[in-house]
């Protein structure tokens, strides 16, 4: 069993201006599950899917590949679909990804 508690969940840079990550697992496959909390204006890059990829929002407003996302919003992501995250206002978000996501910017 893994736990993580939010009480006591650590936050990390990302890499990306306003953007953190808490990991809870990397899988086998080169993808994770974590949450994202985005600063209000912050943008991760266009990404391209090697695997299947599930967003939850759980907190603000975000768009991705243009399609705006609020709280209780759900999307799935095929693999070789692409898109870019832009915080709408500060957000958190789950993301479970099965594979690697490079760049594509």
């Amino acid at each position: 069993m893994l736990l993580n508690k939010a009480s006591e969940r650590t936050w990390a840079a990302t890499g990306y201006a306003g953007i953190e990550r808490s990991l809870f697992r990397n899988n086998e496959g080169g993808g994770r599950s974590s949450v994202l909390r985005l600063a209000a204006g912050s943008r991760f890059p266009r990404h391209a899917h090697q695997g299947t990829e599930e967003v939850l929002v759980l907190a603000g407003r975000v768009s991705l590949g243009g399609v705006d996302l609020a709280v209780g919003d759900y999307l799935f992501t095929e693999p070789g679909e692409e898109h870019d995250v832009v915080a709408i206002t500060d957000a958190v978000l789950f993301v479970s990804s099965q594979k690697a996501t490079p760049l594509v910017e």
